[in-house]
């Protein structure tokens, strides 16, 4: 299994991050590795283009800069056919560091960017902004109006202008597939969260914003803070996790994603109790905040007595102290 699965992530990234192009330009001195695609999840698959990026950066002395889109282009291309996502721009910014890029664009993905061809967007946003010296791409990306994009065209572009491509083909997923986005939307949809955790390569990261809750893990000794979800993130399965958030060092938690039936909630949302650090550290530290889940530990019960709940609790804790280790 990965060794990332446990290891904390920071999410306060250092590197540049922009949502166009054009801006990373002033960051260019002699060319640079570009890697493309939307990237949703920077699963296994993805994190086999970063690492060819990084080999090619390394061996010319460049930069490797990522190329992402946000909003998915399905989101504009095929409105009410978007998927939900596994990464929001912020939790991609920090994959990308940790896997090795220098810098970052989140491409803002609108109906002009939509209406560019492969070649459009390729010269005006890859060429000219990156110097691009080399463009890493997964097999079955396509990009451009119409998708026209594929890997050949690519291909083709590049020995126009003298430009290096390398297609790196996504392995499978140890069941005879593909990985993809898709795939582990498809088991996070089924509760299978572990297995989605095995083809992401590393936590669930999950960020959301800072709201009141009715303060009684406070009352049994648990106190939490609360996230609230994008509409636009595909939220965990139901249940109790183990995970980390990074405030600036790592803090162990345990967190619990849905509507608290046991005190009449009706609104899910993330419940997360800090288990290490100072007082300082086990509060919200900003507006929104992200914790990355490693590990589902059970489903949701309801508890009519108080005592049970506590009982309960007191157990997990001690099995998300096991599964992050102490």
């Amino acid at each position: 299994m990965c060794a990332d699965l446990n290891r904390p992530i920071p999410d306060i990234p250092t590197i540049p991050c922009f949502t166009e192009c054009a801006d990373a330009a002033a960051h260019i001195a002699k060319g640079a590795i570009v890697c493309i695609g939307t990237f949703d999840g920077v699963h296994l698959g993805h994190q086999e283009i970063l690492k060819a990026g990084r080999v090619h950066a390394d061996r010319l002395g460049l930069p490797l800069w990522v190329v992402s889109f946000h909003p998915h282009p399905r989101t504009v291309v095929s409105p009410g056919n978007a998927p939900l996502l596994l990464t929001e721009p912020d939790e991609r910014h920090a994959l990308f560091q940790h896997f090795g890029a220098d810098g970052v664009v989140i491409q803002r993905f609108d109906h002009e960017i939509a209406s560019f061809s492969a070649t459009q967007f390729l010269n005006k946003s890859i060429l000219a902004a990156f110097k691009a010296k080399r463009v890493v791409i997964g097999s079955d990306f396509a990009m451009g109006k119409n998708r026209e994009g594929d890997s050949d065209y690519i291909k083709a572009w590049g020995e126009k202008i003298q430009v290096g491509v390398t297609v790196v083909e996504m392995f499978g997923d140890g069941e005879g597939s593909r990985i993809s986005s898709g795939v582990i939307r498809k088991a996070l949809q089924n509760s299978t969260f572990q297995r989605a955790v095995e083809l992401l390569g590393h936590p669930y990261p999950v960020t959301g914003a800072i709201v009141g809750g009715m303060r009684k893990g406070r009352e049994i000794g648990y106190p939490t803070w609360n996230l609230a979800l994008s509409q636009v993130k595909l939220a965990p399965p139901v249940g109790v996790y183990a995970g980390w958030t990074f405030r600036p060092t790592p803090q162990p938690g345990m967190a619990y994603y849905g509507t608290n039936p046991t005190f009449g909630g009706n609104a899910p949302r993330l419940e997360i109790n800090i288990l290490g650090g100072s007082a300082e550290e086990r509060s919200p530290r900003h507006p929104t905040e992200c914790f990355w889940l490693t590990d589902f530990i059970r489903p949701e019960e309801i508890y009519y007595d108080p005592d049970d709940l506590v009982r309960q609790l007191a157990d997990d804790e001690r099995e998300v102290r096991r599964r992050l280790g102490g």
